[in-house]
């Protein structure tokens, strides 16, 4: 087995750590600050390529690896401390790819050239105001009228409504058949007449929007369906694979960062006559956040290559296995990143709790996806129960059909 990056890999990875420094995190505080992500900024990734970079090249995209886009959000986790830039990326990069790979041919032909261009903005619609997980309960309905697709109902907390409803895009959107028998996974406009968007605020990730929005019999056409008329369930399951792959990735790279920092300041502050970093209380936190760290990333990258050998190859042979890694490296990374942040603060003192050091917005960040965005925490160990023990062991039924 060989640990190594390709060369093509390695400059890819250096290339992003120069965005990285020289353009994300110079513009970081003006992201938490503003809550919007600057246009230079965009206009930057867009020139990468960074904008839903696995989708193929003849939609826009890259057609780039699950390990290459793992790469990039976990540089990107490292440059915009606050995960607004890594949000905005890691949606594009795991639904676009889910478009790209379910979406009718007229469809990613309308679609994914503006998202890949960074025009249009690309998210996720599953949480509804009655729960987020509890997807057998789902109250958002959608219906067939002739060759067009009535969803009725409402969503929550999800990421760039007002960018989508500002710039163009929309969200592919899970619904409960109106007969309860399946589901539907559908891109929905976000200005698609009868949709209402309630713009809530969060305490981080200020520079990406976070919405309710309200679909009042929204018609869609047909053509909008992902997979199979009632059997999307399994279509947006599969979406949620890559996509918390590439959230993990990123909360490795804020770890890092923090880390990074806390290991610059340990050196140079001095506390009664020599380092800090010389006392072993803080060595040894120190020691296990890397050893962690360096566990963490690995197992992504494992992650993202069970997603090359398998998700992108269109094999669903070895679904147990990702389904279990992808479930562990989403429950782990946030935590890490959580409490390296917080670990890191503590070093620093009071300092630590300025906005001036900045650690505090990766601490804000970071917890976004710790209480549930892409799956809360208690979400992956279900998910883990269900595959170490079986569904028998799941303590509620599935969802029926779909």
């Amino acid at each position: 087995m060989d640990f190594r990056l390709s060369p093509e890999e390695e400059a890819f990875q250096s290339t992003l750590r120069r965005f990285g420094d020289e353009v994300l995190r110079k513009n970081e505080q003006e992201i938490d600050d503003t809550g919007t992500i600057p246009a230079k900024v965009l206009d930057e990734m867009a020139r990468l390529g960074l904008f839903a970079m696995p989708v193929p090249e003849e939609y826009g995209g890259m057609g780039a690896t699950a390990i290459q886009t793992e790469i990039a959000a976990e540089e990107i986790g490292r440059g915009d401390f606050s995960m607004a830039t890594a949000v905005y990326f890691l949606l594009e990069a795991g639904w676009g790819w889910i478009l790209a790979k379910h979406g009718t041919e007229e469809t990613k032909k309308e679609v994914l050239p503006p998202v890949c261009a960074g025009k249009h903005f690309l998210g996720i619609a599953t949480t509804e105001p009655g729960g987020g997980s509890d997807l057998a309960n789902m109250r958002t309905r959608s219906w067939r009228v002739g060759k067009e697709i009535v969803v009725d109902g409402e969503k929550t907390f999800l990421s760039g409504v007002m960018e989508a409803r500002e710039r163009g895009g929309g969200h592919v959107t899970l619904t409960r058949q109106k007969d309860g028998n399946g589901f539907n996974f559908l891109y929905v406009p976000a200005n698609a007449k009868g949709t209402t968007a309630h713009k809530l605020v969060n305490m981080g990730r200020m520079g990406i929007s976070t919405c309710m929005l309200h679909y009042d019999e929204v018609r869609a056409p047909e053509r909008y369906l992902l997979g199979k008329e009632g059997k999307g369930f399994g279509v947006a399951m599969q979406g949620f694979q890559v996509a918390r792959t590439f959230v993990a990735a990123a909360c490795v790279g804020a770890a890092e960062r923090a880390i990074e920092t806390g290991m610059a300041y340990i050196k140079e502050r001095q506390v009664f006559g020599q380092p800090l970093g010389k006392f072993e209380g803080i060595q040894f936190e120190l020691a296990d956040l890397w050893a962690q760290s360096e566990a963490v990333k690995w197992q992504v990258r494992r992650a993202a290559w069970l997603l090359d050998t398998y998700t992108f190859k269109g094999d669903s042979t070895h679904r147990s296995e990702i389904d279990r890694v992808v479930a562990s490296v989403k429950l782990t990374a946030p935590q890490l990143a959580f409490d390296a942040v917080k670990k890191v603060m503590m070093w620093f003192g009071a300092s630590g709790y300025t906005k001036e050091v900045g650690l505090e917005r990766g601490l804000r960040g970071v917890m976004s996806y710790m209480v549930g965005a892409e799956g809360g925490l208690n979400v992956m160990r279900m998910i883990l129960g269900r595959e170490l023990l079986g569904k028998e062991f799941l303590p509620y039924a599935p969802p029926a059909g779909g």
